[in-house]
C-alpha cells in the first residue's frame, strides 16, 4: 500500500518536468529565394507633363463667322474644319478673275495670230520690220496680261481657302474665342488646339548620371496622381549644355498614354535609362533587419535551420534589393517569422497564409 502511494506522489511531478523539458517545435517561417535580376540603370528626375503640341489658332482673312464647328472640350482630326467665313465678295471676286483669264486667253492667241502674220509679211517683203515688232511687242503685253489675270485667280482662290480654319493637327480644343456672327480680323485668335496623345517632360538630371543617356533611352513616368501606375515613353533630346542655375542636364522626354489617363500640368517622376541592362542578384526588402546597425537576414540551408548571416544591398527597386554582398542566386531566405527565428536552430517553412502575422522588431537580439 505504502509503495502504491508513493508512486502516485512521485508519479505527476516526473510527468510535469519530462513536459517542461520537451523542445519547442521550429518556429514557422516563409521563405522566398535569391535571384538574379536583370536591371537597367537610372536616373531620376521630376518634372511637369506638357502637351505634344498646343498651338493658338487665327483666321488669316476679314469676315463675319457663318459656319462653327468647334467646342471646347472637342476632339478633331487634322484637316477638319474648325470655323467658315462669309465669302460672297470673295466667291463674286473669284468669278470675274476667272472671266478675266477668259479673255486674256482670247487676246493672247489674237495677238499671236498678228504676229505670225506679220512675221510671214515681213518675209515676203509686203510689211516692213518695224510692223513685226509691233505685234511681237502687241502679243508679250497679252501674254503679260494673262498672267495678270491668273494671278487674281490665285488670289481669289487663296482668299476661299484663307476663309476656312482647318485644324492643323489632331487634337482637343482647349479654348474658343468665337462666336457665331462675329466679324474677325485676320491675326485675331479664334481658338487654342492641342493635341496630348504624346506628353512630353524637360527633366532636369545630376550630370554625373546623365552623360550616358541617349536619344531613345527608356523612361519610365511615376505620375503623383496616378499612384501605383506607371507610364512608359522614351528620351527625345539630351540638352548640349547644363543649366548655369541648376546646374543640371536637361533632358527632354516623351511619354505615352494611349488610354488618355493622364493630363498636362500633372507632375510626375522620372526614371531615365542611363545604361545597358545588367544582371545583378537581388532579394525580398522584407528578408533584411538590422542588428547592432548591421543589415542581416535569415539564409536557411538544405536541413531547415536558419543562419544568420550579414548582407550589403543597394537600390530597391518595388520589393526587391540588390545585393551588393552577402548573398547568392538559389539561397533561401526568411521572409516572414524572423521575430521567431534563432541563429544556427530550425525552423518550418510553410506557405505565405500560414506564416506568422505578427510584425517583426526592426532589431533583434538573441
Amino acid at each position: 500500500m505504502s509503495s502504491v502511494m508513493l508512486w502516485l506522489a512521485a508519479g505527476p511531478g516526473c510527468g510535469s518536468e519530462a513536459a517542461r523539458e520537451a523542445p519547442p517545435p521550429p518556429p514557422p517561417v516563409r521563405l522566398d529565394p535569391v535571384l538574379d535580376t536583370e536591371r537597367v540603370p537610372h536616373a531620376m528626375g521630376t518634372a511637369e507633363l506638357l502637351p505634344l503640341r498646343r498651338a493658338t489658332l487665327s483666321v488669316e482673312a476679314p469676315g463675319r463667322v457663318v459656319a462653327l464647328d468647334m467646342e471646347r472640350g472637342q476632339t478633331v482630326e487634322a484637316g477638319q474644319v474648325l470655323l467658315r467665313l462669309d465669302v460672297g465678295r470673295t466667291t463674286v471676286a473669284a468669278s470675274a478673275a476667272s472671266a478675266n483669264v477668259t479673255q486674256a486667253e482670247a487676246a493672247l492667241a489674237q495677238a499671236e495670230r498678228e504676229r505670225s502674220l506679220a512675221e510671214r509679211l515681213v518675209q515676203s517683203g509686203s510689211a516692213s520690220a518695224r510692223s513685226l515688232d509691233q505685234a511681237q511687242d502687241a502679243r508679250a503685253l497679252a501674254e503679260a496680261a494673262l498672267e495678270s489675270a491668273r494671278a487674281q485667280v490665285r488670289l481669289s482662290r487663296r482668299g476661299l481657302t484663307e476663309a476656312v480654319l482647318r485644324a492643323p493637327f489632331g487634337g482637343t480644343v482647349v479654348e474658343r474665342r468665337v462666336e457665331m456672327g462675329e466679324y474677325v480680323m485676320p491675326g485675331s485668335p479664334v481658338a487654342e488646339l492641342m493635341d496630348a496623345s504624346l506628353l512630353r517632360a524637360e527633366v532636369l538630371l545630376d550630370p554625373r548620371e546623365a552623360l550616358d543617356v541617349t536619344p531613345g533611352a527608356t523612361v519610365r513616368a511615376h505620375v503623383f496622381a496616378r499612384p501605383g501606375e506607371v507610364f512608359e515613353g522614351e528620351v527625345l533630346r539630351v540638352g548640349e549644355a547644363v543649366d548655369r542655375r541648376t546646374r543640371r542636364l536637361p533632358i527632354e522626354v516623351e511619354i505615352r498614354d494611349p488610354e488618355g489617363r493622364l493630363r498636362p500640368g500633372l507632375v510626375a517622376r522620372f526614371e531615365v535609362q542611363t545604361g545597358a541592362p545588367r544582371t545583378v542578384v537581388t532579394v525580398d526588402a522584407d528578408a533584411a533587419f538590422e542588428r547592432f546597425e548591421v543589415v542581416q537576414v535569415y539564409v536557411v540551408d538544405e536541413d531547415g535551420v536558419a543562419h544568420r548571416r550579414a548582407v550589403v544591398l543597394g537600390a530597391i527597386e518595388g520589393t526587391r534589393a540588390e545585393v551588393l554582398e552577402g548573398l547568392s542566386a538559389g539561397d533561401r531566405v526568411v521572409v516572414e517569422g524572423q521575430d521567431r527565428v534563432l541563429d544556427g536552430e530550425p525552423v518550418t517553412v510553410v506557405e505565405a497564409e500560414q506564416a506568422p502575422s505578427e510584425p517583426r522588431a526592426e532589431t533583434r537580439v538573441d
